[in-house]
């Protein structure tokens, strides 16, 4: 029990401290300058050597805006060119729908030997890279970007926790920097844009005692009960991160929504706050899900989410041991011998 709870202030303290950049971040002036703020705010959270923005347009698909900080525009154009499309930490984060390394997909010894490694990566002294997606209306549509040289220590749950909540930050960003331009054109404009926006965008404006929750947001709150005063309770606070627990109407199932709010500096009376629900662990296969029993199901599926024994113990009020016996029982029933083996089978 004390090691959940040190791990759950951990978690606190870190969300605590990554909402202080949200104002930094949604008061850009465009892309080029919001990427700008976003490389000087995350160095200070996920320290690397190197970092990286992609965003495309949903509409055409084309690259919308790419920016690399500590590497050469030379390397982002063979990476485009030739690593994108091979690259597997890339896929494993657009598949697990947050931040991903290369210690989930090899061990350190044979991920030295990957192909992306040896003939782009080594040049550069990338000996650990991480991936977190960008998510917009349940689609992916762009990533961030980090490297770490070979003085560096690994990417670890904390970094890639860190990542996850940067991306879900900058994506927020890209949104009301969008709107903020819009603004500039027409007010209708912007309301209509933040309608459209795909990340769950409520604004509170105290000092009119207004608010507006675009489409996401009221279908991710009205689909809870007593959710809406809960949001009150949040943005009290002013700068911060809060994690909610609402029951959804009928079968009781309890949902977790984190809401990270942010004065404007311009305006302290209008209160921006980003929602998201938490993310579905991936359910194994149906071939697969039959080899298993409903509590080693359970488990397999947090540990593709990256969830370490002591977390799947907390969450599924049992012991440590116990976890590691279903793990055992997966490992033989599923034929791997890892847990980065167990997410790649789920996440196939």
């Amino acid at each position: 029990m004390g090691d959940d709870s040190h791990v759950g202030e951990a978690v606190a303290a870190d969300e605590e401290r990554l909402s202080s950049g949200l104002a930094v971040l949604v008061t850009a002036k465009g892309l080029d300058e919001l990427q700008d703020r976003y490389f000087d705010w995350v160095a200070g959270h996920v320290p690397s050597f190197a970092y990286g923005v992609y965003l495309f347009d949903q509409r055409t698909g084309r690259p919308r805006a790419s920016a690399v900080r500590g590497l050469s525009r030379f390397y982002a154009h063979r990476y485009e060119r030739f690593g994108r499309a091979v690259d597997p930490v890339l896929r494993g984060a657009v598949a697990a729908r947050r931040a991903w390394d290369d210690s989930l997909v090899k061990p350190a010894d044979q991920w030295r030997r990957a192909p992306i490694v040896r003939d782009l990566f080594r040049h550069y002294d990338m000996a650990h890279v991480m991936c977190a997606p960008l998510i917009s209306g349940g689609e992916v549509v762009g990533t961030i970007n980090f490297a770490r040289n070979g003085g560096e220590p690994p990417f670890d749950d904390g970094d890639r926790r860190k990542a996850t909540v940067a991306a879900m930050m900058f994506q927020a960003a890209v949104a009301a920097t969008d709107l903020v331009m819009a603004i500039d054109a027409e007010r209708a404009a912007w309301w209509g844009a933040l309608e459209a926006s795909g990340q769950a965008i409520v604004v509170t404006d105290l000092e009119r005692a207004e608010r507006h929750a675009n489409r996401p947001a009221r279908a991710l709150l009205d689909a809870a009960d007593d959710a809406w005063p809960f949001l009150d309770a949040a943005i009290d606070g002013g700068e911060a991160t809060r994690r909610l627990t609402v029951r959804p109407a009928g079968n009781g199932v309890a949902t977790g929504i984190t809401v990270t709010s942010a004065p404007l500096p311009e305006r302290p009376s209008v209160i921006v706050s980003i929602l998201s629900a938490d993310a579905p662990a991936p359910a194994p296969a149906p071939a697969l899900r039959r080899l298993l029993t409903d509590r080693e199901a359970a488990i397999a599926e947090l540990v593709a989410v990256g969830r370490r024994d002591h977390e799947i113990a907390g969450q599924l009020h049992i012991s440590p041991n116990t976890v590691k016996h279903h793990l055992k029982s997966i490992y033989s029933k599923l034929g791997v011998h890892s847990r980065v083996e167990l997410a790649g089978l789920l996440l196939r």
